[in-house]
């Protein structure tokens, strides 16, 4: 059997988490560059084995025997590798670590410590600080092993680049760092867990040249990012690279471009549109964001942004501080909370792109009709199986060129979720499906964890769960608010997806704009773009067209480095019309 203890070095007094155990098969030609099997498991064909557990370790002559009843991920039993050819295996173990949190009304709860690593950027998710890990070993089925957590993954704070990537809390000229305490937050956790709420800010040109100037705010949604990053990185140092194959360098170089174009006082595409440009980070226990809205389970981020943190920001640096005057865009996450921002705090925005934004609407969940499916692993059917597909194909934001979109399915949505078990039950993976239902799910109050809007094991949907979902429902909450809303958002919320979206969310933006349309007619003001090239869908995370010299499409992986320079003018544009016949603009210079 195998068996996990923890070192006398890391044993000071009780450590809750969640233990994971590791099976990496050995090839002839495995990569010697791998950091481990902890960092091998996934969504993708090659993906590793995970079992994973919840322990107490009291002292360091705590042992855990990995037990056969692990949630295991592909494999579901410890004993099932028995049947799997391989003679060997490398195999190692970490501690995701816990730590006791208090919430209004619930009862004190174990949550993960950290979902994020503090010097981790967008989209490379390293493991949380504070994890506890083994050395790697190789195993014989059939043998005995004893796997010690010995190692431990620092506080990364000190490598963290910081909003101006010059180091944790050190600004530039440009670049500034707000951080808050949030009174709602504190009260909510009771002063229990971190109610940090951080802003990085770039100030717009000719600043301290106009200081009587007050600008609107663009707040770019996305995931946590400890670096400045509202779509494309602000690089203030010409690149030294040549190299356009090597995906870094393109980056690089559209960093620069943006710092060019910001920094100009004419003649770009930025002329006249002197704004507050701001990211936020507001990772929980539940995942790296908390989708900036207020949650039973993960408390009200939404109530906090919108009265503590963006108030803050426009306090400090001059902002106008009005609704007409401040505009929401962002891909992925960051276009879901684009398009929430929009339609549930309409007072605050007054114009969004939502790019390949998550489920806007249930209907269509990724791929599965939350409303009317019995179960959200397998299409309705009398007789057949059909199995609800997760991801295909890929992701595009990293490719030179585009991802060929053959409908290749690399996971199914009951993969995703029994991997997300294996890490971490009653929602506590840090996993994408676990963090939409601690956003969408009433909470439990005698568990203190989410209510599950499907069973995590077999896929039944428990359709009373659904029917609160309904209360984030985008879709349905513009059309049933549709006289309050239709003005506001008229020529001002838009749209953007893939044709052939890797996760599926192009399925949810077509029903959301089939559901308006049905609802109020064609007329609505609200825009919807689909991305193809050559006839070929594009995937995850399309954001509208550009087009090279020769009149190309350019690919996601470029389009998602110039958000600043192709959407900004149109939202003061869009500002500019329909600003009141007082508006304050100053910051049009």
């Amino acid at each position: 059997g195998v068996s996990v203890s923890l070192s006398s070095e890391l044993a000071q007094g009780e450590v809750h988490g969640r233990v994971r155990v590791y099976f990496s098969t050995i090839k002839p030609d495995s990569d010697s560059s791998s950091k481990g099997p902890m960092y091998e498991n996934g969504d993708e064909w090659s993906t590793n084995q995970v079992f994973g557990f919840d322990a107490v370790f009291t002292s360091s002559s705590s042992r855990f025997e990995l037990p056969d009843e692990a949630k295991g991920y592909p494999v579901p039993r410890f004993s099932d590798l028995a049947e799997l050819p391989f003679q060997s295996y490398n195999v190692q173990a970490e501690l995701a670590v816990f730590k006791e949190v208090q919430r209004e009304g619930l009862p004190p709860t174990f949550l993960p410590t950290s979902c994020v690593s503090k010097d981790g950027s967008n989209g490379a998710y390293e493991k949380p600080d504070g994890t506890l890990y083994s050395k790697p070993i190789v195993w014989e089925p059939g043998t005995k092993l004893d796997l010690t957590l010995s190692e431990i993954i620092p506080d990364s704070t000190p490598q963290s680049r910081g909003c101006a990537g010059l180091g944790d809390g050190v600004d530039s000229d440009w670049i500034k760092t707000v951080r808050i305490q949030s009174s709602a937050l504190s009260k909510f956790y009771k002063n229990t867990t971190d109610a940090t709420l951080e802003a990085c800010v770039l100030l717009p040109y000719g600043y301290e040249d106009h200081p009587d100037a007050k600008y609107p705010l663009v707040l770019a949604n996305g995931h946590y990012n400890p670096t400045f990053n509202p779509g494309g990185e602000f690089i203030e140092e010409k690149p030294t690279c040549d190299d356009p194959d090597d995906y870094k360098c393109v980056s690089d170089w559209y960093g620069y471009y943006l710092y060019q174009n910001w920094t100009a006082p004419t003649g770009t595409v930025l002329e006249k549109a002197r704004v507050l440009l701001v990211t936020i980070n507001h990772p929980t226990s539940f995942f790296d964001d908390s989708y900036a809205v207020d949650s039973e389970t993960m408390g009200p981020y939404g109530t906090a942004i919108m009265t503590e943190l963006i108030p803050e920001v426009e306090r400090r640096f001059r902002g106008l501080g009005e609704g007409w005057a401040r505009g929401l865009m962002g891909g992925s996450t960051g276009g879901w909370e684009s398009a929430a921002h929009m339609i549930l705090y309409p007072d605050m925005f007054s114009y969004s792109l939502a790019a390949c934004p998550d489920s806007v609407t249930f209907t269509r969940h990724t791929s599965v009709n939350m409303y009317e499916q019995e179960n959200a692993y397998y299409y309705n059917s009398d007789f057949k199986k059909t199995p609800t597909p997760g991801y295909r194909d890929g992701y595009s934001g990293q490719s030179i060129d585009y991802v060929y979109p053959a409908g290749d399915i690399i996971t199914t949505f009951r993969e995703m979720n029994l991997r997300e078990l294996a890490l971490g039950e009653n929602g506590l993976s840090c996993g994408q499906c676990d963090a939409w239902e601690a956003t969408w799910s009433p909470i439990d109050e005698n568990t203190g964890y989410a209510k599950r809007a499907y069973d995590k094991e077999t896929g039944v949907i428990d359709k009373d769960v659904v029917e609160y979902w309904k209360k984030m429902d985008l879709a349905r909450v513009l059309v049933a608010n549709w006289e309050e809303l239709k003005d506001h958002v008229n020529g001002k919320l838009h749209f953007a997806a893939g044709g052939s979206d890797s996760f599926y969310l192009n399925n949810g933006i077509y029903d959301f704009q089939r559901l308006l349309e049905d609802s109020v007619g064609k007329d609505h003001g609200v825009t919807f773009t689909y991305g193809a090239h050559d006839g070929l869908g594009m995937q995850h995370c399309f954001r509208g067209y550009e087009y090279d010299a020769n009149g190309k499409v350019q690919p996601n992986s470029i389009t998602r480095l110039t958000y600043v320079q192709d959407v900004v003018p149109r939202m003061v544009a869009s500002w500019v019309e329909n600003a009141p016949d007082d508006a304050d603009l100053s910051w049009r210079y």
